[in-house]
């Protein structure tokens, strides 16, 4: 390293020290479905740190640095806070803007002006790997505890919000790839390599017995693709063999219990037919109706209005009327739909419906900005950050393919998923400024 570069990258300051603590504890309770009052403690807190570190010089360049990015993520932050106050609304809204796209912001941010080199960034990974680890430790626990006393062969393994295995699949289907990409991609010790094993081993196996086959799918897509970004062609050969095998063990049962929808995944219409997509066309469908009826500003951040929506435009009644699969899902027994009971279950359906379909164009914009980001620096970046960039897109990848079927737009996915697109842009910085100043 040059004489330069050390200049640049001179010993944080405490204010930098402390704005990084605050971060890295956001990042390891992200997968956590609870403490969220510790959540909003860290974020307050970033807040006040982010006071002194304002007046540093060094932030102001990058704040003032060009970023496609950033400029993106800007643009969206107004058009929400814009379409919230001009929501049906407002109320709920406004208030749901500083709870969950203030602290995306703030995750974005501190991983774009304070990660100065690939150190910060291993760690931020690390610290994530750490969160979902602890989730899958106290997940085994719930599940052995039912498994002592009882078969598979009785029903599912129960599982509710109140638990830690609650929700552990679809965490699994961002976690599971970035450990995989992680412990293939960058310079790991054996030691580290041994635990990152025992957690993906632990990890499959959790997701596999929660009976949920989306995130299967999203995990192996992801590594499929990895592998393919990196050319390891022997590795991209052995996934597809363990698929293979997975497969064949399936078929090869005869009575999986509530493990038997696995077999679907081998049938075309799993992924065509509303029966093998659980109902999600009569849900889709449904949303598209009230996302024509405000196409361009939408109903205003947050999903749970969607029950609002369904009321007060008449859909409740006309769905009992004359769509009994609509009604079904969004009504359920009830005359009219429950506020934060209904969810569209796509992302980008979810987006257009809370900030209309110009909102969505900003969102998608913003996301080919992150993938043509990372992807110029898997090119031109130092081998290092070549690695983490890898990393990082299969993460992100995963994140929007488990979208499809999800509306993680808010949320301890979209939370990590911030900061990782933070970290992209970090590294994109300090290259650039290394760059810059090597050149003088």
């Amino acid at each position: 390293m040059s004489a330069a570069t050390e200049s640049f990258a001179d010993k944080p300051d405490r204010w930098v020290q402390a704005a990084l603590g605050l971060w890295f504890g956001l990042l390891f309770i992200q997968p956590f479905e609870k403490f969220v009052a510790v959540k909003y403690l860290l974020m307050v807190g970033l807040l006040v740190v982010a006071v002194p570190l304002a007046r540093r010089a060094d932030i102001r360049q990058r704040l003032r640095a060009r970023s496609g990015v950033l400029g993106l993520a800007l643009a969206i932050v107004v058009w929400c806070v814009a379409v919230s106050a001009a929501s049906p609304y407002p109320a709920d809204s406004l208030h749901a803007l500083p709870r969950d796209l203030l602290l995306q912001a703030e995750l974005l941010l501190v991983g774009c002006l304070l990660v100065r080199n690939a150190a910060q960034a291993r760690t931020a990974l690390w610290v994530i790997m750490a969160g979902f680890a602890a989730v899958s430790a106290l997940s085994v626990f719930e599940v052995a505890s039912y498994l002592k006393d009882h078969a598979l062969s009785e029903g599912q393994i129960p599982r509710s919000h109140k638990s830690f295995w609650g929700g552990y699949a679809n965490m699994a289907s961002f976690c599971l790839p970035l450990v995989i990409a992680f412990a293939v991609s960058t310079a790991a010790t054996v030691r580290q390599r041994l635990l990152l094993g025992l957690l993906l081993i632990a990890g499959i196996v959790l997701t596999g017995l929660y009976g949920s086959r989306s995130p299967l799918l999203v995990v192996a897509i992801s590594v499929l693709v990895l592998f393919g970004l990196l050319r390891a062609w022997k590795a991209l050969a052995a996934v597809f063999l363990v698929i293979a095998l997975g497969a064949g063990w399936v078929a090869a049962q005869g009575n999986l219990g509530y493990l038997e929808k696995y077999r679907s995944l081998a049938q075309k219409d799993t992924y065509v037919t509303n029966q093998g997509l659980s109902l999600r066309l009569d849900v889709w469908s449904g949303v598209i109706e009230l996302i024509e009826a405000r196409p361009l500003l939408g109903y205003g951040y947050g999903w749970k209005k969607l029950a609002w929506a369904i009321n007060d435009g008449g859909y409740a009644e006309r769905w009992k009327a004359s769509d009994p699969g609509k009604a079904a899902y969004f009504l359920g027994e009830a005359e009219q739909a429950g506020y934060g009971k209904v969810n569209p279950h796509n992302y980008f359906l979810q987006v257009a419906f809370e900030i209309g379909i110009p909102g969505l164009l900003l969102v998608l914009a913003f996301w080919l900005a992150v993938f043509w980001l990372g992807l110029k620096g898997l090119v031109r970046g130092t081998l290092e950050n070549q690695r983490l960039r890898a990393v990082i897109l299969t993460t992100l990848l995963a994140y929007l393919l488990g979208n499809l079927a999800n509306g993680f737009w808010v949320g301890g996915l979209a939370n990590m998923a911030c900061a990782l697109v933070g970290i992209l842009v970090g590294l994109a910085f300090n290259e650039r400024t290394i760059s810059a100043v090597e050149s003088k």
